[in-house]
């Protein structure tokens, strides 16, 4: 549920910067900038903000079935890492695949339009 709550905020953030991205792209595109090194680019912005929320999720999902386990079900609890890092990696996977599908648009804008409106 962490992990679910985690990735809707993750995407409604680079939800949020779709607009900077696209001007982002056509100016580095202008300098020069190829397309694989814009994905390059985005691909590390992405997993650096999907392993952050992606390790956040993971400890406050641990911290919270831990409470819940022991406090409300009076049991004990086992932390079990595999499953959980196997969780944090498939979120963190996940986000870079959406950011670079959102960012397919911004990377596929002819500069002079944009830098028109700038």
């Amino acid at each position: 549920m962490t992990l679910l709550a985690a990735a809707l905020v993750l995407g409604g953030a680079l939800a949020a910067g779709q607009r900077q991205r696209v001007y982002d792209a056509v100016i580095l595109k202008t300098l020069g900038a190829t397309r694989r090194r814009l994905l390059t680019a985005y691909a590390l912005e992405y997993g650096l903000i999907g392993a952050a929320t992606a390790l956040f999720g993971m400890l406050a999902g641990s911290v919270a079935a831990w409470l819940i386990v022991t406090e409300l079900m009076n049991l004990s609890f086992n932390w079990l890492p595999i499953p959980a890092l196997l969780a944090t990696g498939g979120a963190l996977v996940l986000a870079i695949v959406l950011g670079l599908l959102g960012t397919v648009h911004a990377l596929g804008q002819k500069p002079a339009p944009v830098l028109r409106n700038l």
